[in-house]
């Protein structure tokens, strides 16, 4: 058996990863959220939610609550499943990683039979230069028998500066987001629904809104393009309230402020479709990151992407033939790769595109995944 515990992690990555395993016969339970339950349930793969509905709002007491009953739950799942193998496939997030990585470190390795880690970013976002960070994630990748990453730059990083023994580690890629409903829509037919004209060049930026994304970059590159005929589209969340006050007040004071739409709050799946038929490219101007989920939705769709050169952007976009990457990680280095990319773009079809990234769908990806459930062989008995 294995338990997969995403911890509230993104709901599509949740649902393709155990849907590609699923496929190959894997034998599994999943920790689900509100979020996941329903499409798991439908899929006919077992799941418990720990977490309950979420509520639309709670004060402090309850939040605490809702937080020690998950954990509750969690801890029964476990001691039901004591010859299970767990893969927590979650982040910890801010400081209560000082609290939950440790406690789930030992649970997951006390309780059960197997624990393998996830990896995405070998630090927290925004947590790059925290020493404290780095010493809990130091201990924290002690535990797990297995770490999974998806970037050779993450695998070094872990190897160097973590002291992980290269034999633990087991290199993945994240899989293709099909978890995003489709329709017929037509790419005019999106363009006119997000008010955009045929003749209008359209980049797009989407996702949270965090400062590591850089958005605030692409709108001073936004500003530097001389086309008349590029549009700017900015859609997604922005939890980070001081950074999301910072883009709304560049936004006001861009000279081309006529020319960008915002639409920032959640997206939800049934919309995101869309947007990426819509635009003519995504924008993603990362100040860092090792991997984006962004790459493995935006081929979806046959977009192309613009980047800065970051993690392992520029081997996934710019050396496969997806897209364009920055020679600089500024404003005036992402402003010309945006116009190079307008003046070029007869080299990115999008049905290349599409037919080039099949090997990412998850069931591809997870195929190689499955001997790490498998119970190892019994040593032979000396006679």
């Amino acid at each position: 058996m294995l338990l997969v515990i995403p911890h509230g992690f993104e709901a599509n990555f949740t649902v393709g990863f155990v849907r590609g395993l699923a496929h190959h016969g894997v034998a599994l339970r999943v920790a689900s959220c509100a979020e996941t339950h329903g499409r798991l349930a439908q899929l006919g793969i077992p799941c418990e939610n720990l977490f309950g509905q979420r509520p639309s709002s709670s004060g402090r007491v309850q939040k605490l609550v809702r937080v020690l009953g998950y954990h509750a739950r969690l801890l029964g799942l476990l001691l039901r499943h004591r010859d299970a193998t767990v893969h927590f496939i979650g982040v910890f997030r801010g400081y209560r990683a000082f609290i939950e990585g440790p406690l789930f470190a030992f649970g997951f390795r006390l309780l059960c039979r197997r624990y393998v880690y996830t990896v995405h970013n070998v630090l927290p976002h925004g947590r790059d230069h925290s020493r404290a960070f780095a010493r809990l994630y130091r201990l924290l990748y002690r535990f797990p028998h297995r770490l999974l990453v998806h970037t050779r730059v993450a695998r070094e990083q872990l190897i160097r500066e973590f002291h992980v023994p290269p034999e633990k580690l087991v290199s993945t890629s994240i899989g293709l987001n099909e978890d995003v409903p489709t329709t017929a829509l037509s790419s005019e037919g999106a363009r006119a629904h997000l008010g955009f004209e045929p003749g209008h060049r359209v980049i797009l930026f989407f996702g949270k809104i965090e400062p590591y994304k850089g958005l605030d970059v692409l709108l001073d590159a936004f500003d530097r393009l001389e086309d008349p005929s590029v549009r700017l589209i900015i859609a997604g969340d922005a939890p980070n309230s001081v950074y999301r006050e910072q883009i709304l007040t560049q936004v006001e004071k861009s000279s081309r402020r006529s020319q960008i739409r915002l639409e920032v709050r959640h997206v939800p799946n049934e919309e995101v479709e869309t947007f990426f038929k819509g635009a003519d490219v995504l924008c993603l101007p990362y100040r860092n990151i090792y991997q984006s989920g962004l790459v493995f939705l935006a081929p979806r769709f046959g977009l192309p992407v613009v980047s800065t050169d970051v993690g392992n952007l520029r081997s996934f976009i710019g050396d496969a033939g997806r897209g364009i990457v920055a020679d600089s990680n500024d404003a005036p280095g992402l402003a010309k790769a945006l116009s190079l990319f307008f003046t070029q773009r007869e080299r990115f079809p999008r049905e290349a595109i599409i037919a080039g990234v099949q090997p990412y769908r998850w069931e591809t990806v997870c195929r190689d995944l499955v001997p790490l459930y498998q119970p190892a062989p019994a040593a032979p008995h000396s006679s």
